[in-house]
């Protein structure tokens, strides 16, 4: 072979060789556009992975990183350093207090302004009414809420009422038998029920004008099974004919039954209520209908058919319990259950929809407003009616 032939081969396998180790022009011009990207994403890891000096989440974009502060909160072991637990009356605590007692900086600010409002933390349960207050943070905080006297929930007085024939200090062993037509609200607090579960159950009992089994005090929604089965033998239910004087007989009609409960009365019991005619009554149980339960009595205003001058003759003759609401899962709901809600309107309704299905669901109402599907004021007449069925975490 020729010199100059061979020279020409050699310079053709050279160049073969470089083209299998070398990239293409293409080829480099991408690897030059994916390392800045590489370089971004090690620098957001590397940020994200580091807290803060005041231990406060990392944000990305719309959404928390990590812990949220109520994640941070709710941990056995976060923030033990700084989180002091005291007793505390939620209707006169500090922001600075609930802060040290471990309660997210928005959480706090939010319980705050929400007393500002007019609010009033008459038992325990209300605090976990607050949004951002979740069910872990309200189990970790109850043992330490103390209501205080003067904010206290008492049962309504009834006009013309009889003292109770056995006092509450007769009712306190736990062996001692009783009759449920005889105790006073303090009597039953005295069984084990709280003061509201009391006065729910004299309401109760009066409205039905009386108990004649010990299976027609188990109808009060506020008697649990397994609060039955604890008292069912200690039960003893003394007949019509031999109840003290003034007590009121199954036969004789109930002259001051109390206040009607919204979310169990029916057409009946609403149209005795002075102000709430046939049409109102029907209209109170159709919105009740939407609502899911009232969880205030002035919402009955918002039906439409209750002026502000019947409502100052009904006010008094009316309660709402809070417990009997049917809550929505906003996580796993129906969209026609979600839009048939009154407090939902369609432009929050498509953003809930979009929102749920980009991130598969939300852990409290507080994440709603960290990703703007709800506003403040959605959150606060929205909050009694969600309910945050456990939503899929994302990797």
């Amino acid at each position: 072979m020729k010199p100059g032939r061979r020279q020409t081969e050699r310079r053709k396998n050279d160049s073969e060789r470089r083209r299998r180790w070398l990239f293409s022009a293409s080829e480099r011009r991408g690897i030059l556009l994916l390392l800045p990207l590489l370089v971004l994403l090690a620098w957001l890891l590397v940020r994200t992975a580091a807290p803060r000096p005041d231990g406060s989440a990392q944000l990305l974009g719309d959404r928390l990183v990590g812990q949220t502060a109520a994640g941070q909160a709710e941990g056995p072991a976060a923030e033990a350093d700084t989180v002091r637990l005291f007793a505390f009356d939620p209707n006169e605590v500090t922001y600075e207090e609930l802060r040290q007692l471990g309660m997210p900086k928005r959480t706090a600010a939010g319980l705050v302004k929400y007393r500002a409002a007019g609010k009033v933390f008459a038992v325990p349960e209300d605090v976990a009414l607050c949004y951002g207050v979740t069910d872990s943070m309200y189990a970790r905080l109850k043992p330490y809420i103390v209501i205080g006297e003067a904010y206290r929930l008492r049962p309504r007085p009834q006009s013309g009422a009889v003292a109770p024939a056995v006092s509450a200090a007769q009712e306190r062993t736990d062996t001692a038998s009783f009759d449920p037509n005889a105790l006073d609200a303090e009597g039953f607090v005295a069984l084990g029920f709280s003061p509201r579960q009391a006065a729910s159950i004299v309401r109760f009992r009066e409205a039905r004008g009386g108990f004649r089994t010990a299976e027609d005090f188990a109808e009060s929604y506020v008697v649990s099974e397994a609060m039955f089965d604890r008292l069912r033998d200690r039960i003893a239910i003394v007949p019509a004919e031999g109840r003290p004087v003034g007590r009121v007989a199954e036969h004789e009609a109930v002259s001051s039954p109390g206040p009607v409960e919204l979310n169990g009365a029916d057409s009946a019991a609403l149209d005795g209520v002075p102000g709430i005619g046939p049409a109102t009554a029907a209209a109170v149980i159709a919105y009740r209908g939407r609502l899911g339960g009232f969880h205030d009595a002035r919402q009955v205003l918002e039906t439409g058919l209750v002026t502000e001058r019947n409502w100052e003759r009904m006010r008094e003759q009316i309660w709402a319990d809070s417990c009997k609401i049917r809550k929505i899962d906003i996580n796993f709901a129906a969209p026609n259950t979600v839009a048939d809600h009154p407090y939902i309107a369609p432009r929050t309704l498509r953003k809930i929809l979009r929102n749920r299905q980009l991130k598969g669901g939300w852990s409290t109402i507080e994440d709603m407003i960290e990703d703007h599907t709800l506003t403040m004021e959605e959150a606060a007449r929205l909050a009694p009616y969600l309910h945050f069925g456990p939503a899929p975490r994302e990797n």
